[in-house]
């Protein structure tokens, strides 16, 4: 799996979240653009403690064996359950600006791995600054791929 600390992978990413429009559409699920846009911003909130989400039905395996899915395999298209907090759809959550949303995700992205990382994912154990990485790089392309970027 990419890793989002790597400048390469951060140039990437970058290029793919501005290929987005107010018009791009999700190629599954439920999010609207600008849903996707804050959810994804929020998710990198979760690496420096400024967010500690809840998750509605916590995986029913050991931690070792969720950190190897999480940083190893694409998510699945369509049912992927996500923390309570980050469910824009479930909590009606429909933000305004497409520019507002699209420079938020920007700035998540620009400066991520310059703050402290949390030694441990709640879900899945101890993580180093490579797995924090691995995983915002994953989460976020897969949501990139949704919209088509």
């Amino acid at each position: 799996m990419k890793n989002l600390l790597k400048e390469d992978v951060r140039r990437e990413i970058l290029g793919r979240i501005d290929s987005l429009s107010p018009s791009s559409k999700a190629q599954w699920g439920r999010m609207s653009i600008n849903q996707a846009l804050r959810h994804m911003a929020m998710a990198f909130q979760i690496s420096n403690g400024e967010l500690n989400p809840t998750h509605p039905h916590p995986p029913k395996m050991p931690k070792w064996l969720l950190k190897f899915f999480l940083l190893n395999v694409r998510p699945p298209k369509e049912k992927t359950e996500t923390f309570r907090e980050m469910n824009m759809v479930e909590n009606h959550v429909e933000p305004a600006s497409f520019e507002e949303e699209k420079s938020r995700l920007i700035q998540a992205v620009s400066k991520f791995g310059g703050e402290n990382l949390l030694p441990e994912n709640k879900l899945a154990g101890k993580f180093s600054r490579d797995d924090w990485g691995k995983l915002n790089y994953n989460h976020t392309d897969h949501h990139l791929r949704q919209f088509g970027a």
